[in-house]
């Protein structure tokens, strides 16, 4: 009896031992070949994305910055294995409105815009919002909107005060200064707006301002500066709302052979050349941030059926530093490949990339 015992112990073992080779390869053959433990947090929750259709548009992608930040929602948004359908209207309202409405009818799942003000695209708003498309729109300011799902934008008192502190320091009282201002847009206007006061503050005269035309920026400023330096000989400086001033701006200084600096909101990489030479005092930004946060945004949406946030949560929140000839040596310090780069290692362990 004790020896039939015992071997009844061994066959009982060897049953177990089989049943539990036969789980392993059952798990296997299911895809669960490794016991829970062993997984990866990333391996566990990774989810494959849905095929998504994104909407992208800009203003007028002859502005450097709207290009830049367009570029990066299409390079993330591809990134993320999704097809885009790119607008440009060029400056154009109508074709904005006709632009936003064209993106509702060819039902992409998400609109990404930068700098698109939603009384220019209110019948594609409320067009988009009936068929629940999503809109999110970055960079700078614009109106609020209901019908934005996101509103991911720049803080426009931090940008100003951070070119204010350098002109403070370098322009007395007195000083005549020239203003490039682009009005169509709430985040330059709030910006002129703001040199009025301060310059009032600090003693400055505004003896010029020109609105520049958004079709035709940089050839447009340039007549103007030049015009503004025949008719103000006396002139200390420029300050320019945008992107563009610079550009626009010191060619028509060094044709009159003034020396002239220009003082700008937006400084994007072609500005580079004019700090390095110290022609230019320009504000900077991560401004391809809230495109690249918005793809984030949308992921977290369609993957897993995350809310939308109306504004940028802090941590994706935007950077900005002052550039001059003291620290432009090296190239424009946002590049989209540094600023996209985090988030693609987060979406390598987070999803499966759509297709």
């Amino acid at each position: 009896m004790r020896y039939r015992h015992r071997g009844g112990v061994v066959v009982l073992a060897l049953i177990l031992v089989g049943a539990v080779v036969v789980a392993a390869a059952t798990g296997s053959a299911f895809g669960r070949g490794k016991p829970t433990g062993l997984q990866t947090p990333a391996a566990a929750t990774k989810v494959k994305l849905p095929k998504e259709t994104i909407g992208i548009m800009g203003p007028v992608d002859a502005a450097e910055v709207i290009k830049l930040v367009n570029d990066a929602a299409e390079q993330a948004a591809k990134t993320l294995g999704w097809k885009t359908i790119r607008v440009d209207p060029g400056g154009d309202p109508a074709k904005m409105a006709s632009g936003m409405t064209s993106l509702v009818n060819a039902n992409v799942n998400a609109i990404v815009l930068t700098t698109m003000e939603p009384s220019t695209i209110a019948s594609g708003l409320r067009a988009a919002a009936q068929k629940k498309i999503p809109v999110i729109d970055t960079h700078t300011l614009t109106q609020s909107s209901p019908y934005f799902a996101g509103e991911y934008f720049l803080p426009p008192a931090k940008e100003f005060n951070l070119l204010l502190a350098r002109m403070k320091k370098n322009l007395k009282r007195g000083a005549e200064i020239a203003t490039i201002n682009l009005p169509q847009f709430l985040n330059a206007k709030i910006a002129g707006e703001q040199i009025k006061a301060a310059a009032s503050r600090q003693g400055w005269r505004i003896v010029a301002s020109h609105d520049a035309d958004l079709a035709n920026l940089v050839p447009d400023v340039q007549k103007a500066t030049g015009d503004i330096l025949r008719a103000n000989p006396n002139l200390t400086a420029v300050w320019g709302c945008c992107d563009f001033a610079p550009a626009g701006a010191i060619p028509a200084i060094r044709a009159a052979g003034k020396n002239i600096k220009v003082y700008a909101l937006h400084g994007v990489p072609s500005t580079m050349q004019f700090a390095r030479d110290g022609s230019a005092i320009v504000e900077m930004a991560s401004y391809q941030q809230g495109a690249i946060a918005a793809m984030d945004i949308l992921a977290a949406h369609f993957a897993r059926g995350a809310k939308i946030p109306k504004h940028l949560p802090k941590s994706m929140a935007y950077k900005m530093r002052l550039v001059d000839q003291s620290n432009a040596t090296g190239g424009f310090p946002y590049p989209t490949n540094k600023l996209l780069a985090p988030f693609k290692k987060k979406w390598a362990k987070l999803y499966v990339k759509a297709g």
